[in-house]
C-alpha cells in the first residue's frame, strides 16, 4: 500500500491502444501517436467522424458530419486568433434583432455579382 502526500501526482500507466465497436457499426479508438493521445470515432466506412487530439499545447477537436447544429438558450461565443467560414453553396447571416459588423482595420466586401443595400435610411461616412 502506498501513501501519497497531498498535492503529489500519482504515476499514470501508459495508455494502451484500445479499439471498441459501438452501435450502428461505429468504432471508438484510443491511441498514442507521438506526444499526442488520440480519441477517435470512425463511421462504418472508416472515415473519421470525431477526433480529439490531446496535444502538449491543449486539445484539438475535429468533427466531420452530415450536419452540425448548435442551439443555446442564451449565447454562443467564440474567441480565437482567426475565424474562417467557407461555404460551397451559400452563406446567410440572420438576426431577429440588430446585426453589427465591426473591424478595427479595413473591411472589404467583394462580389462577382450585384451588391444590394436596403434600409429605411442608409448612412455612408
Amino acid at each position: 500500500m502506498s501513501i501519497r502526500k497531498p498535492g503529489s501526482i500519482a504515476a499514470v500507466a501508459p495508455l494502451e491502444d484500445c479499439d471498441r465497436t459501438l452501435q450502428h457499426g461505429r468504432r471508438l479508438s484510443l491511441a498514442v501517436a507521438g506526444d499526442e493521445d488520440l480519441i477517435e470515432i470512425r463511421g462504418r466506412g472508416g472515415a473519421v467522424e470525431l477526433r480529439i487530439r490531446l496535444t502538449p499545447d491543449g486539445p484539438v477537436l475535429q468533427l466531420e458530419s452530415v450536419c452540425l447544429s448548435l442551439k443555446a438558450a442564451q449565447a454562443v461565443e467564440l474567441e480565437c486568433a482567426s475565424f474562417k467560414v467557407h461555404a460551397k453553396e451559400a452563406l446567410e447571416l440572420c438576426s431577429e434583432g440588430s446585426l453589427r459588423i465591426h473591424a478595427k482595420e479595413d473591411l472589404e466586401l467583394d462580389a462577382a455579382g450585384d451588391v444590394r443595400v436596403t434600409g429605411t435610411l442608409i448612412h455612408l461616412n
